[in-house]
């Protein structure tokens, strides 16, 4: 009123600081979980420092009220000031952390894991071309050991993300399986090195669907033959076509069904 009256000047608004929690308005989470005696002498401390903004934020209309009422009793004297009460912290501790999150627990690498569990079920797969970013394997197993990946509880590679082949060299072909598991976040690669001249690696269409379409490219562009695939056959080119186009030797033929293989490209290329 004496502000509005002109007969005297507006103070200057104080800085609020955002280090203490104490100091924090009452709209925040923390004093909620105070008594109505802690909560009105909180707001009786903070109205006093110049806090009011936070007590007209109150809620409550009767702790609102009673502490109002409490600012003015202690500008007049007749009661002292109450002791500001401790207001509790929030607990950031991680002490529940999901097990599975690799970002806060350090774990063994998958991959070494894996090879030490092949070395146990299935000793005579592994080849000693592996290493900690790959494992490599012989394929007469591959489809057992599929399996076995898969239904592992430990290990649970439900999800085959990417099935690719490569022409590798020195007359050898390769068919690399890229695992994930949707449960536990962690993913291995599988190498499987196969001789031109025996192209053949196990399917696994049956155990991951997904491969079905994956195996039928790498059969059509290296000619890999995935033994027991339910419906082998080439998924980009046609039927007759001659060759496999991403082998190292692969020449193109001159024509299909009269048609000049390669076309011209002068002009567009």
């Amino acid at each position: 009123m004496k502000v509005k009256k002109g007969t005297v000047e507006r103070p200057p608004k104080p800085e609020v600081s955002n280090a203490s929690d104490q100091d924090a308005p009452i709209a925040s989470s923390a004093p909620k979980d105070l008594s109505k005696e802690d909560m009105i002498a909180l707001l009786v401390n903070q109205g006093l420092d110049g806090d009011m903004d936070a007590v007209n934020a109150c809620e409550d209309k009767i702790i609102r009220a009673k502490a109002k009422a409490m600012i003015m009793k202690v500008k007049k004297g007749t009661v002292e000031r109450p002791p500001k009460p401790e207001i509790p912290t929030l607990d950031t501790s991680t002490d529940s952390v999901d097990p599975r999150d690799d970002s806060t627990i350090e774990t063994e690498n998958i991959t070494e894991k894996v090879k030490k569990l092949l070395t146990e079920n299935f000793p005579e797969s592994l080849d000693d071309r592996s290493t900690d970013q790959y494992i490599q394997i012989s394929p007469d197993l591959w489809y057992e050991i599929a399996e076995w990946l898969k239904k592992d509880p430990d290990l649970n590679f439900d999800s085959l993300q990417c099935q690719m082949g490569i022409d590798i060299g020195d007359d050898m072909l390769e068919s690399r399986y890229n695992l994930h598991s949707m449960e536990y976040n962690h993913c291995i690669e599988v190498r499987i090195s196969i001789p031109r001249a025996n192209a053949k690696v196990p399917s696994v269409e049956k155990i991951w669907r997904i491969a079905d379409w994956f195996e039928r490219e790498t059969y059509d562009m290296l000619g890999i033959e995935f033994t027991g695939h339910r419906d082998l056959r080439r998924i980009l080119l046609p039927e007759d076509w001659e060759g496999w186009p991403l082998r190292k030797d692969y020449q193109v033929q001159e024509t299909y069904h009269g048609i000049v293989v390669p076309k011209m490209k002068e002009g567009w290329e």
